[in-house]
């Protein structure tokens, strides 16, 4: 199977579940027959560790048992993808040997009971210290993943992520109507129309100003012109595609938090919720995450993996030469990277990218 021959309604699919939860079982069975997995879930973790899970029938019994005792086990396939940066799907045998896989608590107790042997899945830290974690799994016939397999997910990672996001707010319950969603989201949003006008905001959005505000005719305006115009083009999309930059960051500036505008289109089932509306604009305050800042901008953002990797060695201070060094390619192919990370994340220069990736640690909380 190649991913261009998805079934073109999977985005739909996915931001249908951003607003109506229930759809996430769904989604997921798509995931799983991309990857020729066995099962696949959502997993939610909040701070201090306790967790919300949503998952396939193949994979519901091994979830349930997980979710009882996973205070008990270290998260070491999480913990070690935040360690090393990693924003793309990855499987078991990318981040352990075999024989750490073998002697692995959560392997031998939630896995291998229910015919289950190999791993992959996707990391996603939120701004607010929980993770949201994709999880894959296949049987032992069915042999390990390998990342030709998972590539065909990695174009999905972004609207996954801010799916996810907005879902786990929603505490993966449906919303019962906009202005309770925006309130139940617990963080600043709005509803917003196919013109552009603004039908719905929550205190906490209005809060945000002069970064995000309200322009004439009720429109939402961000304080940055480039991300301003970053968001002015994510609205008039009518429909979601592989290529669409919907997650915009504003940089942290006069005491206030750096931020992250995401724009979750409204698809099919959800537009009886959220009536009228073809967009929702989550505003998401980045605060004080447990990652580097730099992993989780890169990782809520419309970057590729590689692009992800490039944006984070910028972060560091490395120029294009060592960025190409480092990491086995060649200035060309490191300069087209670059240019287009700054045009997704509406920066002019690497400076400015340097500044917005780093912001947050000039910021009191």
């Amino acid at each position: 199977m190649k991913f261009g021959v998805l079934e073109p309604d999977i985005l739909d699919l996915i931001y249908q579940a951003a607003s109506v939860p229930e759809i996430w079982p769904d989604v997921l069975v798509r995931l799983a027959n991309l990857s020729e997995a066995k099962g696949s879930g959502l997993v939610c973790f909040d701070a201090t560790g306790a967790n919300r899970f949503i998952a396939t029938e193949s994979y519901k019994d091994a979830f349930i048992e997980f979710s009882a005792n996973s205070h008990r086990h270290e998260q070491r396939r999480p913990r070690k993808v935040l360690a090393e940066g990693l924003t793309g799907f990855t499987h078991d045998l990318e981040l352990f040997t075999q024989a750490e896989l073998d002697a692995d608590p959560v392997y031998i107790n939630y896995m291998h009971p229910y015919g289950l042997k190999w791993g992959a899945g996707t990391v996603i830290p939120t701004p607010s210290s929980d993770l949201l974690v994709f999880d894959l799994s296949r049987t032992k016939e069915q042999g390990p993943f390998d990342r030709e397999t998972l590539a065909r997910l990695d174009p999905l990672r972004p609207h996954l992520a801010r799916a996810a996001l907005m879902a786990h707010r929603l505490g993966l319950h449906a919303a019962q109507a906009a202005t309770d969603a925006l309130d139940t989201i617990g963080i600043p949003g709005a509803v917003v129309s196919s013109s552009g006008r603004v039908l719905a905001a929550n205190v906490a959005l209005e809060a945000l100003a002069p970064q995000v505000s309200f322009s004439a005719f009720d429109r939402i305006h961000l304080g940055d012109p480039r991300a301003d115009s970053i968001l002015r083009r994510a609205l008039e999309y009518s429909e979601p595609s592989l290529s669409d930059i919907r997650s915009i960051p504003l940089r942290a500036a006069d005491n206030r938090h750096a931020l992250v505008v995401h724009v979750v289109p409204v698809r099919r089932t959800a537009q009886d919720i959220f009536s009228g509306a073809t967009a929702i604009v989550v505003v998401t305050p980045v605060v004080a995450p447990n990652a580097p800042l730099a992993n989780v901008l890169t990782g809520l953002l419309d970057l590729t993996p590689a692009e992800a990797q490039v944006a984070r060695a910028i972060a560091r201070g490395e120029n294009v030469e060592q960025i190409a060094l480092s990491h086995g390619r060649s200035r060309e192919t490191v300069r087209s990277q670059v240019k287009s990370i700054l045009d997704k994340t509406g920066t002019a220069r690497q400076v400015d990218l340097t500044i917005l990736l780093s912001g947050i640690s000039r910021v009191s909380t």
